[in-house]
């Protein structure tokens, strides 16, 4: 008999949950008129962020004509020091080098 109630417990909580189900989830509308444009015509980033051992770093990623050609630069300050870098490194990649105190951070062409 016990069980029974249960089942019958549980069915009607479904059937309750099931009916309501439609007025539970958000409403979403078309917001156009509020959205910006989004594109890929930025030229330049700005990333900061808090280092493992709890310092700050900042990168600003940009590209530069250098002799005719783009190439990516880079201008960090965080527990590795403060600089400019030539370099086609990833945002991460450069924020783990520019977190290590003591990382040699160097331009892509260092032979140049």
């Amino acid at each position: 008999m016990k069980q029974l109630k249960t089942g019958v417990l549980l069915g009607a909580c479904l059937l309750a949950s099931m009916a309501l189900a439609p007025y539970v989830g958000a409403k979403i509308t078309p917001t156009a008129q509020l959205q910006a444009a989004l594109g890929n015509d930025e030229e330049t980033f700005t990333f900061a962020g808090q280092c493992p051992n709890g310092e700050n770093y900042r990168l600003v990623s940009y590209e530069k004509d250098v002799s005719g050609v783009r190439q990516s630069f880079y201008d960090y300050e965080g527990p590795a020091g403060k600089g400019k870098v030539s370099t086609n490194a990833s945002p991460k990649t450069m924020s783990v080098r520019v977190c290590r105190q003591l990382a040699e951070i160097i331009n892509q062409n260092y032979w140049e």
